[in-house]
């Protein structure tokens, strides 16, 4: 018994489908062919024995004449040698029996052919000439004797007419064809159609079970795929074989599939991105009332201190603590600025900017803050580059990435600072963010401004690479950083509409990249 599922199964009604009709044919056309067969058979065999009956009716003249049947036994004898005779009788024209010789199994048949056809003398000469009996053992050929032949016995093989006339005739032979040859023959060919009919319905149901394993191979891998796909295990794409309806059918699948994995792989950096946005909006969110109430603590600490200083002797030494207070409350204020601007609620002035007349407004300042073993170099883009954005948070990060810059330089260096002008679709056809392509890619702006900051300092790990834009993280000693810096920097380039890229190697450098939609 098959299993329901391979009974159920397409390529197995296929191939059964196939083989019976295959099956129907081949017995259709082999009764037709045997038919056939056995008719040209049988006529054959009728053929050998009117030849065999006219040559004996020829060879009798004399013993039928004399009636001497010993003057018969040898023309009789070497037509009984033939295999396909069963037996043979030679008659007088008035019925008296000359000879009668049947082959051993065919005696059944001695009774009949000794009774004299009563009504034979009656028949013409033609009728007798072509005279054929069949019975469901033999065909009976009869043949008149004559006494004067008007054939020779050349022409006997040849289909010339005979004539001959009543008044000639002097007796008649009768050879009997045994049947059993058209049997033997017929089962001969059966056998010799059974096997070759075997052999192509064995070749045939190969090939049917070829092609449909063919066909339905692909629907197989395919629907174990769609399973998997389904069920989210890891599956290898379904391989295209042809041109045809399955293969444009295994192509669409593994369209899919791509689809789908890119889906996914979406799907989870949206919500790497939004737990990354939350933690950070909770981070912001602590920041800005830090930020706010720190704020008025340090208004009051100011005040105070200028009321102090202002009733303080100026040659007094307390002079030199108020200024260092100054001092303090000076970085707990840029402290406070950097907290605002992390959480996005400090004032944000937007206007025409020129990044290429702040670059170099800024560079004798930058030059200040890495110090003399830094050297700063810039490349300002002839062309102007006009941006929508604050001017002073632009001025932050570039200050912000030169400090950093300077931090990973302690033996010295150098800072590159490059502007220039990017086509935005190649830089998003060349960019590996495809959420960014995406978001982009609508946008009416055709260029970025990009401005590179590049050093040669001691550069950064992978693990660093993925944790440098989060708050309060940093690979600096204590009281040497806050861990907002870069943070701020992604914060005011978001608040731009920019994109930010870094490329470091450990030992040989950083690259931070960032790219603003040009104000055309």
């Amino acid at each position: 018994m098959l299993n329901k599922k391979i009974r159920d199964s397409f390529s197995f009604r296929i191939f059964r489908d196939f083989t019976v009709l295959i099956i129907i044919l081949t017995v259709v056309f082999t009764i037709l062919i045997i038919r056939k067969q056995n008719e040209t058979n049988k006529e054959e065999l009728i053929e050998t024995g009117m030849m065999l009956a006219d040559l004996l009716a020829n060879s009798s003249t004399t013993g039928v004449f004399a009636e001497n049947s010993d003057l018969l036994k040898e023309d009789v004898n070497g037509i009984m040698l033939q295999s396909s005779v069963a037996g043979v009788s030679i008659y007088t024209i008035d019925n008296k029996v000359l000879i009668n010789e049947i082959k051993g199994p065919y005696k059944w048949n001695a009774d009949r052919t000794e009774k004299a056809d009563k009504g034979f003398i009656t028949r013409t000469s033609d009728e007798i000439l072509n005279g054929v009996t069949e019975n469901i053992y033999c065909i009976e050929i009869s043949a008149p004797v004559l006494i004067e032949s008007p054939a020779t016995p050349e022409s006997l093989y040849f289909s010339d007419e005979k004539k001959a006339n009543k008044e000639k005739i002097i007796g008649y032979v009768k050879v009997m064809m045994d049947k059993k040859i058209l049997v033997q023959k017929t089962r001969s060919a059966l056998m010799h159609s059974g096997i070759t009919v075997s052999l192509f319905l064995f070749i045939g149901c190969i090939i049917i079970y070829l092609v449909t394993r063919k066909a339905t191979g692909p629907i197989e891998r395919l629907a174990r795929s769609a399973q998997r796909l389904g069920m989210g295990e890891s599956f290898e794409k379904v391989s295209v074989e042809s041109h045809d309806e399955i293969g444009r059918l295994a192509g669409t699948f593994n369209n899919m599939s791509d689809n789908i994995k890119k889906r996914e792989k979406e799907k989870d950096k949206l919500e790497e991105q939004l737990s990354q946005a939350r933690k950070m909006e909770a981070v912001g969110t602590l920041a800005r009332g830090i930020a706010h109430d720190f704020n008025n603590i340090l208004a009051t600490i100011r005040g105070s201190v200028f009321i102090m200083d202002k009733n303080i002797d100026e040659k007094s030494h307390l002079k030199t603590y108020t200024g260092q207070i100054h001092n303090s409350i000076a970085k707990a204020k840029n402290l406070v600025d950097g907290l605002l601007a992390f959480s996005r609620t400090n004032k944000v002035t937007l206007t025409t900017v020129d990044i290429n007349f702040i670059t170099k407004k800024l560079a004798p300042v930058l030059r200040n803050i890495l110090g003399e073993t830094i050297e700063l170099k810039t490349h300002i883009q002839d062309e102007t580059l006009m941006i929508i954005g604050d001017n002073i948070q632009i001025e932050q990060v570039l200050m912000n990435l030169c400090m950093n810059a300077r931090d990973a330089m302690p033996d010295g260096g150098s800072v590159t600072i490059k502007t220039s002008k990017v086509n935005k679709e190649e830089y998003l056809m060349n960019s590996k963010k495809e959420l960014l392509t995406e978001e982009y890619s609508l946008t009416p702006y055709r260029y970025f401004v990009e401005i590179s900051v590049a050093d040669t300092g001691t550069g950064m790990s992978d693990e660093v690479m993925e944790r440098i834009f989060e708050p309060f993280f940093t690979t600096k000693q204590v009281g040497k950083g806050t861990g907002l810096g870069l943070s701020i920097i992604y914060g005011i380039i978001e608040q731009h509409k920019g994109i930010i890229d870094v490329h470091t190697i450990k030992g040989e450098g950083t690259e931070f990249k960032i790219y603003i939609p040009l104000e055309e």
